[in-house]
């Protein structure tokens, strides 16, 4: 549920593959989990690139069908719909990572919680957009919490212990989606390559992209390079709508239990996919300064991570980054 800003606008690879070796690239366009995938892989021929890039497609509609709860039938939406204290058969590879996800809301102190959809149906996120009365938005902001499952991860099991309590996925699926995909080209020789699923980017190699204006998602607003990184990026630029006078993002503060300030944009990058699209909530929700902090306690932590800031300043756009984010203004800021 989480509109990614960024734009991949200039791919650079290339220097992985010997000189003498004439590299082959595909280029590849189509829809997976609800959005565009663009992939861009490279190889020593053309019938690699193609054999690679189907297999993280491939990669990719699995993890649809393993995180989806938009579907019905997958493991995470038989969740949702489970009994509560019913033992619900996830698997292995969904109950670690759930595992993992919910640690990572511990890192965060809460500012992202892959527990959120008691509230995202309070607010319609997922159909047509509502203001909650106080009591509902205090019923859904009671069954929202970690807390509300039980989690084996030995043998793949989940319990949904309130009946309100749901898992939504939309703050780290496409994440995961990419790190598997990545592994899968990993395995399959490449080393060059960039995959934007739904604006959220991970470069095996090096590329040099850019961050929307938040203001404009078609504008491009700053360039940085990435190397084997993932950057993800989190604002409400389009996804914002006006409701009975009051402006409801999709981006919820699951503190609050109401829709995250709106100042502009927050991007993460770190090495991981599934990190990086935590934490781009995580930074969105606590805002600039707080979300700066955050991003050097976990480097600090050993958790490598970067963050950088769009805020809005009336007619004009500042941007604020933690210390190892380099980057130049895509044309003179107005």
């Amino acid at each position: 549920m989480r509109l990614r800003l960024s734009l991949c606008l200039i791919f650079l690879l290339g220097g992985a593959l010997p000189r003498a070796v004439a590299a082959a690239t595909v280029e590849r366009r189509l829809v997976a989990m609800g959005t565009s995938l663009d992939l861009r892989v490279e190889a020593s021929d053309r019938p690699g690139a193609l054999r690679a890039s189907e297999e993280a497609v491939a990669e990719i509609s699995r993890i649809e069908q393993l995180l989806s709860t938009w579907k019905a039938g997958g493991p995470l939406e038989r969740l949702n719909r489970s009994r509560p204290g019913e033992r619900v058969d996830v698997g292995r590879e969904a109950a670690l990572l759930l595992s993992e996800v919910e640690a990572w809301s511990d890192r965060t102190r809460g500012a992202f919680d892959p527990s959120v959809l008691p509230l995202v149906r309070a607010w319609g996120l997922r159909g047509t957009r509502r203001v909650p009365s106080a009591a509902e938005r205090a019923r859904a902001l009671a069954a929202t919490g970690t807390r509300h499952f039980a989690i084996d991860t030995e043998r793949g099991e989940v319990q949904r212990l309130s009946p309100r309590a749901g898992i939504d996925e939309g703050a780290w699926g496409k994440g995961y989606a990419l790190d598997t995909a990545a592994a899968r080209l990993k395995k399959a020789g490449v080393t060059e390559a960039v995959l934007d699923l739904g604006g959220q980017l991970l470069v095996l190699g090096r590329a040099e992209v850019a961050v929307a204006d938040p203001r404009r998602r078609g504008l491009a607003a700053v360039l940085l390079s990435l190397s084997d990184s993932s950057l993800s990026t989190s604002g409400n630029s389009e996804r914002g709508r006006t409701v009975a006078g009051q402006r409801v993002g999709h981006l919820l503060d699951p503190h609050s239990g109401g829709p995250a300030p709106d100042f502009g944009s927050a991007t993460a990058i770190a090495p991981s996919g599934l990190v990086a699209d935590i934490l781009s909530t995580a930074f969105f929700v606590l805002g600039p300064e707080k979300g700066l902090a955050l991003s050097g306690r976990l480097r600090a932590e050993g958790l490598p991570n970067e963050a950088l800031f769009l805020i809005v300043r009336g007619d004009r756009l500042e941007a604020v980054a933690s210390e190892g984010v380099s980057f130049q203004w895509k044309e003179p800021n107005r």
